[in-house]
């Protein structure tokens, strides 16, 4: 069975090509720390934020999340965090459901990565260099349009009624959506492209990680592969 749970991966791969522009870094310090980088904050206005889309709420309380997956500190004051929702919808029924939900800081996610082999991020990179064209949009007053931003597949285009698995991903600061960098939505058949990308040692860093967290089912375990077979799941 297709797992999703390795796109934490993916998500940070966007995010780290987003944030040298974001916040002014120099592309070589893209892959370190970005608590330093928080104080660029004093230079942004109440235009570059939104209020938390619902749509971004906790499927189990209804209501913001207040803290990180890994280590728990409290996100709605000033900190910078992505959060990741896996929906599932079903053959014939309009309703859908929730596979899981979080919410990680920035802080945690990039020392995750930092555990991934390279190989691993090299080829995820290229990928997304070759696929996706992300860049921050343009400072602008009014909110940005969430159903526009989730109504298809960031890097396949399909259309969001058309899937049956997909994942939806937003940046947040504290108590608010960062409007430049655009919450987005990847599909399943995007993921069946990516789960080759990832190393063996890589697979069995983030079945843990996830096992440890979030306690998923072990049918949604990444399934061990060669490194050198591009296998489709």
């Amino acid at each position: 069975m297709l797992c999703s749970f390795f796109m934490v991966v993916v998500n940070i791969a966007i995010l780290l090509r987003l944030i040298p522009s974001f916040f002014n870094i120099p592309p070589l310090l893209r892959d370190k720390s970005a608590l330093s980088y928080q104080s660029n904050f004093y230079i942004m206005s109440a235009y570059d934020f939104q209020e938390i889309p619902k749509v971004f709420y906790s499927y189990q309380t209804q209501k913001a999340f207040c803290n990180c997956l890994v280590c728990n500190c409290y996100l709605l004051d000033d900190a910078t965090y992505v959060i990741e929702k896996a929906y599932k919808k079903h053959l014939g029924y309009t309703a859908q459901d929730v596979i899981f939900d979080y919410a990680i800081c920035l802080a945690c996610a990039l020392k995750i990565r930092q555990e991934f082999s390279s190989d691993s991020l090299t080829k995820i990179d290229a990928y997304f260099s070759e696929h996706l064209a992300m860049s921050p949009s343009p400072r602008q007053k009014d909110p940005i349009d969430i159903d526009q931003c989730l109504a298809q597949c960031a890097i396949k285009k399909t259309s969001v009624t058309e899937m049956t698995n997909y994942q939806i991903y937003g940046h947040f600061y504290g108590n608010k959506l960062i409007k430049s960098i655009s919450p987005y939505l990847i599909s399943r058949s995007a993921i069946e492209e990516i789960i080759p990308l990832i190393s063996n040692d890589t697979q069995d860093l983030l079945n843990d990680f996830y096992n440890r967290h979030l306690n998923p089912d072990p049918e949604l375990f990444l399934p061990k592969q060669p490194s050198d077979h591009l296998v489709f799941i």
